[in-house]
């Protein structure tokens, strides 16, 4: 019969952990509202000052869908814009990149800044969805001194490549494409895209933290609704994964709208991001703390406390500080492998470590299993078919999830080990680390919490690190082919999460 202290210690273990399983859900739908409400913020402010809600400046091939001119051409980069010189006189296209979907419907006249040295042709092509048929226009005059062209496109004459005639564009999510023709050796030099509206937009005033067109989910999405800038509620105590669903739902219909997490006013200019010398100023101050350990540190002086907390400052600086997005924070990926740096030259300078790469026995390789069973009655629940991952994918994987174990359990679990506190908490303040480096996915970090407790009670039992990896690279991709999509959203963390 268990002894009263264990049973109190495991309900404890328990009971911590429940609350740390709430926290991340918490945490990841108020990073998702306050998310949502800089994006609503920033867009109203665009929106007052008269500034378009879609716009292209093409000053380098990374502005352009495939970073190239599709056709016989040749590029040339400015600050003034693209120099695109036509090599035979044959029609080239460039692709307009869609991080979202487009309302064409509300913001139909399009745009373009640009200059030829020669009179030529010029027409559009779009693709509302990756399964709809493309449709484009005849293509229509353009004269050498002209230095923009606005065309509404609800009175252009479109067709599929069939012939048959389409629709003007409504939004659009896939493909939006420029079409040009000069004669060979004529020179065009674009600056800039835009797309505005046709109707005069009304003044903008605040938004009252009750105001609403529409509630979702309770109205539905077509509504009429008398203006192109719908604005849009969210429920309140909605998980960070619905909050986001209901979003991408709403832009697919209303890709203008201001759309605001329950209670939330905006009344003043968006918040800016931070400027670029507030992080290389961390990140300065980081290096140093970190060399400065470095040049304390003796096996005499040990600073288990403080090098648990510089080695995971780092990688949680560029992940829940959402540095990791389309464009990443270069401060924030520096401090991450500074502190991969830091924590690999210290197991070395330790040698020899108490732990081993390899499992010497069955068991080894068995135990750590364990989280996949567990993944595929997830899937078996609430997933889907599985779908086929990418060869240089999976070999990758399994690469990173070598070093996040390491990371995790050599070298955060392996400082935590020389404190004085008892294993059930070590096991826990790991697995929460480990969660929160999945921040701000709300149930990827709880799936990883998990999953790590039971890792880290592995290694406190055999610490073996590369049956762990293969474990943990397993599990991995068994639900990102199985089960992305619907509970869990994606595998992306930090600021990718939001797209």
């Amino acid at each position: 019969m268990p002894r009263p202290g264990r049973l109190i210690t495991g309900a404890g273990f328990l009971l911590a952990a429940g609350i740390l399983l709430w926290g991340m859900a918490a945490l990841s739908a108020w990073l998702t509202r306050e998310h949502l409400s800089m994006r609503a913020e920033a867009m109203w402010t665009a929106l007052r000052e008269g500034k378009p809600l879609w716009q292209w400046p093409l000053q380098r091939p990374d502005d352009l869908v495939a970073r190239r001119v599709f056709g016989s051409t040749e590029l040339v980069t400015s600050d003034t814009g693209l120099r695109i010189t036509s090599r035979d006189g044959t029609p080239f296209e460039l692709g307009l990149p869609l991080n979202g979907p487009v309302d064409l419907r509300h913001w139909p006249l399009l745009k373009l800044d640009a200059q030829s040295s020669a009179s030529g042709r010029l027409s559009l092509s779009y693709q509302a969805t990756e399964t709809a048929a493309p449709c484009q226009t005849d293509a229509t005059p353009w004269d050498t001194g002209a230095n923009e062209w606005v065309q509404d496109l609800r009175s252009m004459a479109w067709r599929a490549v069939s012939g048959a005639a389409c629709a003007p564009p409504d939004v659009v999510t896939y493909m939006l494409r420029l079409r040009v023709q000069l004669p060979a050796q004529a020179t065009l030099r674009i600056r800039q895209v835009t797309l505005l509206t046709a109707q005069p937009m009304a003044p903008l005033r605040p938004i009252d933290a009750q105001a609403a067109d529409i509630r979702l989910p309770i109205d539905p999405l077509t509504a009429d609704v008398r203006r192109n800038t719908p604005l849009v509620r969210l429920p309140a105590d909605a998980s960070a994964e619905s909050l986001l669903i209901l979003r991408d739902s709403a832009r697919q219909t209303w890709p203008g709208a201001l759309i605001l997490p329950s209670g939330r006013a905006v009344a003043a200019p968006g918040r800016g991001n931070l400027p670029p010398w507030v992080d290389w100023t961390t990140l300065s101050a980081y290096l140093t703390f970190l060399c400065w350990l470095a040049y304390r540190h003796t096996p005499e002086v040990q600073r288990p406390w403080l090098e648990t907390a510089a080695i995971a400052f780092g990688p949680l600086w560029l992940i829940a500080g959402l540095r990791w997005g389309v464009e990443p924070s270069i401060p924030g990926a520096l401090a991450f492998v500074a502190a991969l740096i830091y924590g690999g030259q210290g197991e070395w300078r330790r040698r020899p470590v108490t732990w081993s790469w390899l499992g010497h026995r069955t068991a080894d390789w068995l135990w750590p299993l364990v989280p996949l069973p567990v993944a595929a009655a997830l899937i078996a629940a609430d997933g889907h078919g599985l779908t086929k991952l990418p060869t240089l994918h999976i070999v990758a994987y399994f690469a990173w999830a070598l070093l996040q174990q390491w990371a995790m359990l050599a070298v955060v679990m392996g400082r935590l080990r020389k404190t004085q506190l008892p294993a059930p908490v070590i096991v826990l303040i790991t697995a929460t680390v480990f969660g929160l480096l999945h921040t701000p996915n709300g149930a990827l970090m709880q799936l990883c919490f998990m999953a790590e407790l039971w890792w880290a009670w592995c290694f406190l039992r055999a610490p073996r690190l590369l049956p762990i990896a293969v474990a943990h690279a397993l599990s991995a991709l068994l639900v990102e082919s199985g089960l992305t999509g619907h509970w869990l959203r994606s595998l992306e963390v930090s600021a990718r999460f939001f797209q």
